[in-house]
């Protein structure tokens, strides 16, 4: 056996291993949408986080913990640590504020804290236009299973393609709807629902994950840390469904974003709006019945805060950031 692994080491480096796919941001090619692009009009609004383990082959060591919910929501930070991590197998839903629609290119994009183009945590990614029937975008890894990468060792994003956290942190993993066309549970012009789900990164096929071609997935693994698993930023709306209520709904729009001092909300409502620290601590809480709102948000102290705004019959979330905070 030692023998095997020295010839495998000595042969490795000229062996030319498939490279299919998108390369790294900033190389002719790549696909990474950087967080501060235009393209985005809208970003995650609502979450629901089911924690993996910290290690899936030994369980007594219990579940990820690092990061909040609320880390998920509004605009990608990319800064490696304002993240939620799902653990080994864990799993996100994602919901927004408006739908998800088929444009041209890409429809939205995820965002994942790798802290290097060759530093990956992939997580499968399903999206639903009913909230129960969820419809998984094909996968694929050509990455060699033969050593198994552990947190030393790093892959190439050229070899895997419709797994989130291709791309390092600031960069998003764009996903296209169109890929999902035709299937008979999904309406791809109304997507509410984005479902993330970990990837085990085991080579050994009674533990690890495998893509649309029944390969396994190789990264890194295991990863027995409180920030275990796919680590999640953001998730960015390309295209989207305009905005549609009735009577009994709110309609409005919240700005600047981000902001120095105040954010206002122009549109009419009836209900209550909430503000919250990202660790989900109720900072301010104020019912109102009437338009063309303003809260100064500077007085709270923090950089980045959610704002939820409730009624009887909705409640949504947004993420708000605020300047020139010491």
């Amino acid at each position: 056996m030692n023998k095997l692994l020295l010839l495998f080491v000595l042969i490795c480096p000229l062996i030319n291993w498939a490279q299919s796919y998108a390369p790294a941001p900033g190389i002719s090619g790549s696909t990474a949408i950087y967080k501060d692009s235009s393209c985005f009009v809208a970003w995650a609004s609502g979450i629901e986080i089911t924690r993996g383990s910290l290690d899936i082959s030994t369980p007594t060591l219990g579940v990820a913990s690092f990061g909040d919910a609320f880390n998920a929501l509004g605009v990608a930070e990319g800064d490696g640590t304002s993240v939620v991590s799902l653990g080994d197998s864990g799993i996100a839903i994602i919901t927004f504020s408006s739908p998800i629609t088929n444009g041209l290119g890409a429809d939205f994009a995820i965002f994942e804290n790798g802290f290097a183009d060759d530093y990956m945590e992939f997580a499968h990614v399903e999206v639903s236009s009913d909230g129960v029937n969820f419809v998984r975008f094909p996968s694929h890894s050509e990455s060699p299973v033969i050593v198994q990468l552990d947190n030393f060792m790093f892959g190439d994003c050229r070899m895997v393609n419709n797994l989130a956290g291709k791309y390092r942190q600031g960069y998003g993993t764009p996903f296209d709807l169109e890929e999902l066309f035709g299937n008979p549970l999904l309406d791809v012009n109304s997507i509410t629902h984005v479902k993330l789900t970990d990837v085990i990164g085991s080579i050994s096929s009674g533990i690890g994950t495998t893509d649309a071609h029944g390969n396994l997935i190789n990264d890194p693994f295991p990863t027995p840390f409180e920030s275990c698993g796919f680590d999640l930023d953001a998730i960015g709306v390309i295209h989207q469904l305009a905005l549609s209520f009735d009577e009994n709904e709110i309609s409005y729009s919240i700005y600047p974003n981000p902001t120095m001092d105040e954010v206002y909300i122009k549109g009419f409502f009836d209900g209550e709006v909430r503000f919250y620290a990202l660790n989900g601590a109720l900072i301010h809480a104020e019912k109102v019945n009437g338009s063309n709102l303003s809260f100064d948000v500077h007085k709270f102290g923090l950089n980045s805060l959610i704002i939820e705004i409730a009624t009887a019959t909705s409640v949504q979330h947004h993420r708000i950031q605020v300047l020139n905070i010491d």
